[in-house]
């Protein structure tokens, strides 16, 4: 694509003004929106709890609004991205995750020798157009990465810093509150326990791009730059994003986008909350698609926040919760292996995302893909186990 068409993700033109599709007729997922400036209101925090109780439990998607982060500061994270991602890849390649590892802190691209390496074995054309950077939190434990960053990192690095805590404190401490609410726990400051910014765990900001693909690149993709899946920790933040492609799994089968609501952060429940609320809370298939005609030509450039439990938390359901109790959930899990003989969330992740990275998941990946377009199914078949934890698979 002509570079003279990714003007958007700058300070001339930031990305949030970027054009959003007109196309008509589209099927949208209904979504609530969680304002989260009533939040320290007298009763806020209850009210917002029943507006959300249904979404998080059918949909496992929804936005909030009124989060208490500038829409210049938001825009200032997107021309980060934009920065790093222009960079010529021999300048990015030094900043490599550790993917043979588990590790994902860093850059992965397709043009990395491990990616390479696996095409040789099983080729693919999804992905190819995908490249993200991922920044940790900014504690003692991550002191040795941070020593290591690209230029766009490095001179920006107070107002990402910043950014980053204050999406911990403003949004997610207060979704964690909420679902503590919902499941009715006498603690409602269960889950804020359990994702303590100072203490160690696998939570990051991302920066992503998805590159403007040909239409003859798309049809050998079969129309999709990422396949079914859910995502693996608690809860992924995305900030608002401008070209429509995210679409979420109906109880039906069929996909329907996620609209890019102004000021927003469209919120999806993620594996590992799940399992902590005893399947309650909804994990939430979800894809992205290439972009409608009028926005095919540009590139997809995400921020998002990726939320992870403590590494010491057990991957257990919690307690006392008169909502899994009157839904029959502790009866229905207890005998899960995970239930039996808990890990902690660090197992979990490392295990999760060695295996992400695997060629094993990588064949599986073009297997459940073929021809899946369309509908969205789950694939008993392909039903995989990490870490003694079960993992649905859909196409």
């Amino acid at each position: 694509m002509a570079t003279t068409e990714q003007i958007y993700g700058t300070a001339e033109h930031s990305y949030s003004t970027l054009p959003e599709t007109q196309v008509l007729n589209l099927a949208y997922a209904d979504l609530v929106n969680i304002d989260l400036s009533k939040f320290d209101e007298p009763g806020g925090k209850e009210e917002l709890a029943r507006q959300l109780k249904d979404g998080v439990h059918s949909v496992g998607f929804f936005y909030v609004t009124n989060f208490g982060i500038s829409q210049e500061r938001v825009d200032k994270q997107f021309a980060i991205g934009k920065e790093f991602f222009d960079l010529p890849f021999e300048e990015k390649e030094p900043f490599a995750a550790d993917h043979a590892n588990g590790g994902y802190n860093g850059y992965t691209g397709r043009e990395l020798k491990h990616f390479k390496e696996q095409d040789k074995v099983t080729p693919t054309y999804r992905g190819k157009n995908i490249e993200v950077y991922n920044i940790p939190k900014f504690t003692p434990q991550f002191d040795d990465f941070h020593s290591h960053h690209p230029s766009p990192i490095v001179k920006n690095w107070d107002e990402i810093k910043q950014f980053g805590k204050d999406v911990h404190t403003n949004v997610i401490e207060k979704l964690l509150v909420l679902f503590a609410i919902v499941l009715e726990l006498k603690d409602e400051n269960y889950f804020v326990s359990r994702h303590q910014y100072d203490e160690k765990s696998e939570d990051h900001l991302r920066y992503m791009k998805y590159k403007a693909r040909s239409e003859e690149e798309n049809a050998k993709a079969t129309g999709l730059y990422t396949q079914g899946h859910t995502d693996l920790g608690s809860v992924t933040l995305l900030f608002r994003q401008p070209v429509l492609g995210l679409q979420v799994l109906a109880h039906d089968g069929t996909w329907h986008f996620v609209k890019p609501l102004a000021g927003s952060i469209t919120v999806n429940i993620a594996d590992t909350l799940d399992l902590l609320s005893g399947t309650y809370l909804k994990s939430s298939v979800h894809r992205v698609i290439a972009p409608q005609v009028d926005q095919a030509k540009f590139d997809r450039i995400g921020v998002l926040y990726f939320v992870r439990p403590n590494n010491h938390v057990l991957v257990k359901a919690v307690e006392d919760s008169p909502v899994l109790a009157s839904e029959g959930l502790y009866e229905k899990v207890k005998d899960l292996p995970h239930e039996t003989k808990p890990i902690t969330i660090e197992t979990w992740v490392k295990e999760r995302q060695r295996h992400i990275f695997s060629q094993q998941e990588r064949d599986r990946q073009e297997s459940a893909g073929q021809g899946a377009t369309a509908q969205g199914a789950e694939r008993k078949d392909l039903e995989i186990n990490v870490a003694g934890i079960p993992t649905k698979v859909w196409t």
